[in-house]
């Protein structure tokens, strides 16, 4: 048994049975006082959580309030401090309170140390309080300053030396000249002592001024810090140089932070977390300088020039909130009073906090639901305010990085080995050099089989897949296998216009580059004359006019598929233009570009302003496609330049010649270029006989050009479709069987009277003899007309004469003489063409009979093409 007294001291109690019942009593009452302890300190903790959450929602904490929470606190401390003497006495353990720590530091506003490793994972399996590894050692591995720093320059050091102070003073120190403490105290008034304090403040005025110095170099290092390991060192260095003046000093050069450098927020954070281990004054002195400017700022709300203030001193904030420094009623006071005013300051306010802290108060076990709670409160706020777009996508961009909303894990969809290897093939390995050998293998597949065909037609109709400069070798590969697997190209093509015209319906930004390698691809089976000019011209229209309220953009009138400040459709047309625009440079297809390129500009004009990279692309394009056009510089001129282009091209013309029939097989200059290139790349990897005439048949069949004074020769090979003799005379019977039902059906019906309307011009008919006379009796002043009329279902002609000398009668009558002649010449023609070909065969007739005109000159000299039959078209009028 421990005796309470010193050793020489009897006990109290002799009998061993008596010690023995007086030590278990002792025990017992120890156990009660545990509980009671354990009791008390659960009860202060709840008291300080309430007071905490009274101080977020009002500000402040009523003076009752903590007034009695001191009370307690001291009262508490005496029983745990009673109750460990107990412990020691009788040998027992203390109760493990080691809880108290954190609840004084969210009461009392002292520094709560960061349990490092606890919640690296955070809860549950989402995601962690921290982004890596490395920014987990940032805010957890903090350097333990009492294992590299003497204890005595620290604060509970100080401490301990005043108390080594004290006790000096109650025993014999030797002094000057051998004079003892008892000699001092006898003899006061000697002269001894004035010389050693003289040279003591003397030597501290020099000390001071030196430390001063050393600080003031200390302190203008904080802006140079880059990295942790310097943060440690200035922390180790500050040690040696503490004192009060010297942490007042820190205090106000780590509130002054440079202007612009957020960077250095996280490392004075460090700093402060190092420091405030064991000099608590430094985190509290700079957390309070922090509340108060907060608090001035959202008085000074209408300050738009404080915004930088605002950033960094949230930032600041949110730095020391993740090294555990700031309190938890602060950090969530800087939330409450920014949703409480939710206006746009504010909500950037939230924004910042949530992105820099507000994981680590999420999947802090001890702010958990308080965050959770608060976030739940922010989406019902979101919801209900009507706000401004970037507003909006502020919250949501923070709240989701703090709370991703759970999603399953993307699975790998599962590929046949067919359908890896064509992949393969296209996607990854196909270039300029070996696209021969990959048609060659593609060719060598199971065509017969209709899962290798839809894998092939699905890797073909997507050339976003393929590398952007390769899809004019996807499409010559497309070009090559036309001529063996005709319905597998058109099915290409079919599917290529079908996305083009998805994407304008979807009109979803992600998938814009699809959108683009699409239009490309089209453009490129044009240059390889996989589609024909009407094809592009009809995509070009429809890009620029889908959508659109009578298929024309109408400046003012907002189509929801084609905003004012979309600017993608541009970029289409451009990439089309730009892909084979310069092939239309002759002909009817330069007119149709050059009307397009005239609406184009139009619709440009009907946007707002053009930013710079598309203003420069739309620049390109013409400079491409029409190197001396001029474009229009406001919406005036574009609509007028545009009407007068309609008005020629639509405007009725009368005697004018027969439109020119469109000839988009001729092959321009460019796309001869074009051909020679894509062709000439692969001549390092020869085709085999029968692959380069499968490639070459399709690009280069109209390579040279025909001569307009040339006649017509169109080729048209096309492979023989194999018909089944059953099937043709099955469908010969249903035909036969269908004709003598309907033959059947009809055989008793009505027959409908014959009611035709007169022609509006009757042929000319000799007159007889009667009419000659009275056309010669009245030809001087009068003209007959036919004027037709009917009564019920029965037509009827009558003749009326109308003055010679008025304007209807000189125009029918100029009509009928030009008429007259026209169909006089065409008789001559015809005779004179008849009469030719009789001279060529009847050699032995007269070679020196005049002829009523020259023979007309053939259309060609070679006799080995076929004559065409003469058409009206053909004759000059």
């Amino acid at each position: 048994m421990v005796n309470i007294g010193s050793a020489d001291d009897p006990p109290l109690v002799s009998d061993e049975k008596l010690q023995t019942r007086f030590r278990n009593i002792m025990i017992k009452y120890l156990d009660d006082v545990k509980k009671h302890v354990v009791r008390d300190h659960k009860a202060l903790a709840a008291l300080s959580r309430r007071n905490a959450e009274a101080y977020v929602k009002s500000g402040e904490i009523l003076e009752d309030r903590q007034s009695n929470f001191e009370k307690q606190s001291k009262a508490q401390e005496k029983l745990v401090s009673n109750t460990q003497i107990l412990c020691d006495i009788l040998g027992s353990e203390m109760p493990e309170l080691a809880e108290k720590e954190g609840l004084d530091s969210l009461s009392s506003g002292t520094i709560g140390l960061v349990k490092t490793g606890e919640y690296l994972r955070g809860q549950g399996e989402g995601p962690g309080i921290w982004e890596d590894e490395e920014e987990r050692r940032f805010y957890e591995n903090l350097v333990d300053l009492k294992g590299k720093v003497p204890a005595v320059l620290l604060e509970d050091g100080k401490k301990k030396k005043g108390e080594a102070d004290e006790q000096a003073k109650n025993k014999d120190v030797d002094l000057p000249n051998g004079v003892t403490s008892e000699d001092k105290g006898e003899r006061p008034g000697q002269p001894v002592e004035s010389t050693p304090r003289e040279t003591d403040d003397q030597s501290t005025a020099i000390v001071n001024k030196t430390v001063g110095a050393q600080v003031d170099t200390l302190l203008a290092r904080l802006p140079e810090l880059q990295h942790k390991d310097a943060v440690d060192q200035l922390a180790l260095e500050f040690c040696f140089l503490n004192s009060k003046a010297s942490r007042n000093r820190l205090i106000k050069a780590m509130q002054d932070v440079p202007k612009g450098r957020t960077d250095l927020l996280p490392l004075y954070a460090r700093l402060v977390a190092t420091l405030g281990q064991y000099l608590p004054d430094i985190p509290q002195g700079l957390i309070s300088y922090l509340d108060e400017e907060f608090r001035s700022l959202q008085r000074r709300k209408q300050k738009e020039f404080l915004g930088q203030v605002r950033t960094s001193n949230i930032r600041y904030l949110a730095e020391l909130t993740k090294f555990g420094v700031v309190p938890e009623h602060v950090i969530f006071h800087c939330f409450k009073v920014s949703l409480d005013d939710f206006s746009r300051m504010n909500i950037e306010i939230i924004g910042n906090l949530l992105e820099n802290c507000g994981r680590y108060l999420l999947r802090n076990p001890e702010t958990a639901p308080r965050m959770a709670s608060f976030l739940e409160t922010l989406g019902r706020k979101k919801a209900a305010q009507h706000l401004g777009q970037q507003e909006r996508m502020v919250l949501e961009n923070a709240m989701y990085y703090v709370d991703p909303p759970p999603r399953p894990a993307i699975q790998q969809k599962e590929r046949t080995p067919m359908e890896l290897f064509v992949r393969k093939l296209v996607y990854l390995d196909m270039n300029k050099r070996n696209y021969p050998k990959i048609l060659k293998s593609i060719r060598k597949l199971h065509w017969e089989e209709p899962e290798v065909v839809r894998i092939l037609e699905s890797v073909f109709s997507k050339p976003a897949k393929v590398k952007y400069g390769n899809i004019h070798l996807l499409a010559l590969l497309v070009s090559a296998l036309y001529r063996y697997h005709h319905d597998f190209v058109v099915n290409i093509i079919d599917n290529s216009l079908e996305r083009i015209t998805i994407g304008l319906e979807q009109n979803d930004f992600k998938f814009n580059q699809e959108r683009i390698a699409d239009v490309k691809y089209l453009g490129e089976l044009y240059n390889y004359k996989m589609v024909d000019s009407p094809v592009i011209f009809d995509t070009l229209y429809r890009i620029v006019t889908f959508g659109h309220e009578g298929g024309t953009p109408i400046p003012g009138k907002i189509c929801p598929l084609d905003l004012p400040d979309d600017f993608f459709r541009i970029r289409l047309v451009c990439t089309m233009l730009d892909t084979c625009g310069v092939c239309f440079d002759r002909g009817n297809s330069k007119k149709k570009l050059d009307f397009f390129l005239t609406f184009f500009q139009y619709y440009i004009h009907t946007k707002d302003p053009m930013p710079m990279d598309i203003d420069f692309l739309v620049h390109d394009t013409y400079a491409l496609t029409r190197p001396q056009w001029k474009l229009a510089t406001d919406l005036e001129e574009a609509a007028r330049l545009f009407s007068e282009t309609v008005a020629q091209n639509y405007k009725v013309q009368d005697g004018s010649k027969a439109a020119e029939p469109e000839d988009d097989g001729e092959s321009s200059s460019s796309e001869d270029e074009l051909e020679d290139d894509a062709l000439g790349e692969g001549e390092e990897d020869q085709f085999s006989s029968e692959e380069a005439e499968a490639a070459v048949d399709n690009t280069d069949q109209d390579a040279e050009p025909e001569s307009e004074e040339e006649e017509e020769r169109i080729i048209v090979t096309r492979q023989e479709e194999e018909r089944d003799p059953e099937a043709e005379a099955e469908f010969d019977r249903a035909f036969e069987k269908i004709m003598a039902e309907s033959l059947e059906s009809r055989k008793f019906e009505r027959k409908a009277m014959f009611d035709v309307p007169l022609p509006m011009r009757r042929t000319t008919r000799e007159p007889t003899a009667a009419e000659d006379r009275e056309n010669n009796a009245a030809a001087s002043n009068t003209m007959a007309f036919s004027l037709m009329t009917k009564r019920g279902n029965r037509q009827q002609t009558r003749t009326i004469d109308l003055p010679s000398d008025s304007s209807f009668a000189i125009a029918m009558r100029s009509q009928q003489q030009a008429e007259r002649e026209e169909q006089q010449r065409i008789k001559n023609l015809v005779l004179n063409y008849d009469l030719g070909d009789d001279n060529d065969l009847n050699d032995g007739c007269k070679g020196n009979e005049k002829r009523t005109s020259s023979k007309p000159e053939k259309a060609s000299t070679s006799r080995g093409f076929r004559a065409r039959k003469l058409q009206l078209s053909d004759v000059d009028w």
